[in-house]
Formats: structure tokens, C-alpha cells, sequence
């Protein structure tokens, strides 16, 4: 009968040791124990993670970017993957590789509110509104009461030049979480003020045609 050895693989021996550094917090040396880890198994995902999280330890997110691009070579298809990529990104201003990085892994987990809020923002900020609005749509779909979705989605409207829409976003924001009113006071304001004026031109009008 063949016996099945319980002994741990070289790979596994490594990540042992990897772990114990950054108890210690010993980063670099980590990486350099993934590394020759990897040189033995050089498609581990739990090598190449802990090599994502040493490099943000040592607040070097380029290469914790670098780390996950390669585990994306061997598993392209990891949804949680290309959004800690997309983080990443974003935290480091780059919106365009962030925004891509965003729409992959909602392509492959479409299910994922935060993601679609998250993604309606980045759009927003770089003034692709009708693109965000979509996102903030998707986003309200899979969580109907989230009152930041819909404040920003009211926002979109607002820059959309839509006040009576944005209106009605807003007003509902508030009516689930009537703090966010204090943060909008101003614009708020506004749209209230146009959204009565144009009433009052239908009015006139409506007064004008029965006269």
C-alpha cells in the first residue's frame, strides 16, 4: 500500500516561514522567502497575496499592483483580484487603469454594490456623468436604500443640468438618512430654488393661455 506523506511541500514550508517574518515585521525579508518560494511553484496565489500585502506594508503600492498583475496572468478571471487592483489605482490617482480595472471584476461579479457605487464615483469625478449614472443605477438595483448611491446619483443629475430629477434623488437620499442634507445644503438649495422657478413660469404660462 503507498503511503501519502503529510509532510508539508516546499512551497508551503516557505509561506510558513514568509508568515512568521511579518509577525515579526520583517517585510523585506518575507518577500525574499516568497520569492524563493516562488521560484519553486510560480503560480501560488497565496505566495503572490502575501507578496501584495509585505508591499503594502513596506507602502510600496506599485509593486503590490505588480504582484496582483501577475497572479491575473495565470488566474484572469479573479473578480476580488481586479477590484484590489482597482483600489489600488484609485488609491493612486490613476482613475483610467482603476476605472478599467473596476469593470473587469464587475464583469465577472456583477453583484457587487460597493463596486458599482464605487465605480459611479470615478466616472463622475472625471466628468463621464452618463457612464456613472449607469453604474449608480446598477448600484441601486442590488441596494435600493443606499442613501449615498442616491445622493450621487442626484448629483449626476444636478451636473446634467436635470434639477427636477436630481430633486427627487436628493429628496429621497434624505428621507432614508436625513444627515446627508447638511452636506448637500448648498447645491440642494439651488436646484430647489430653479425647480420652483420654472414652476412658477408653467404657472404663469397656464394663466396667460386661459386668460
Amino acid at each position: 500500500m503507498v503511503q501519502i506523506s503529510s509532510a508539508p511541500s516546499r512551497i508551503e514550508r516557505f509561506l510558513d516561514k514568509a508568515a512568521a517574518l511579518m509577525r515579526k515585521r520583517r517585510f523585506d525579508a518575507a518577500i525574499a522567502t516568497l520569492e524563493r518560494g516562488l521560484s519553486v511553484e510560480p503560480t501560488n496565489v497565496a505566495a503572490w497575496e502575501q507578496v501584495v500585502v509585505c508591499n503594502l506594508e513596506l507602502r510600496q503600492p506599485k509593486k503590490a499592483i505588480e504582484a496582483l498583475d501577475r497572479i491575473l496572468t495565470f488566474t484572469p478571471r479573479a473578480g476580488r483580484i481586479w477590484a484590489d487592483k482597482a483600489y489600488l489605482h484609485l488609491l493612486l490617482n490613476e482613475d483610467l487603469e482603476g476605472i478599467k480595472a473596476l469593470k473587469e471584476s464587475l464583469r465577472l461579479r456583477p453583484r457587487n454594490a460597493h463596486d458599482w457605487q464605487l465605480l459611479g464615483m470615478t466616472l463622475m469625478l472625471n466628468e463621464e456623468i452618463e457612464e456613472a449614472m449607469d453604474a449608480f443605477e446598477r448600484a441601486l438595483l442590488l441596494e435600493p436604500n443606499s442613501a449615498m448611491t442616491w445622493y450621487n446619483y442626484a448629483v449626476c443629475h444636478f451636473l446634467n443640468d436635470d434639477y427636477d430629477a436630481a430633486l427627487d434623488a436628493a429628496e429621497y437620499a434624505f428621507s432614508i438618512e436625513p444627515m446627508l442634507a447638511d452636506s448637500g445644503d448648498e447645491w440642494i438649495e439651488y436646484i430647489r430654488s430653479e425647480v420652483l422657478a420654472s414652476e412658477d413660469e408653467d404657472d404663469d404660462l397656464d394663466d396667460g393661455d386661459a386668460s
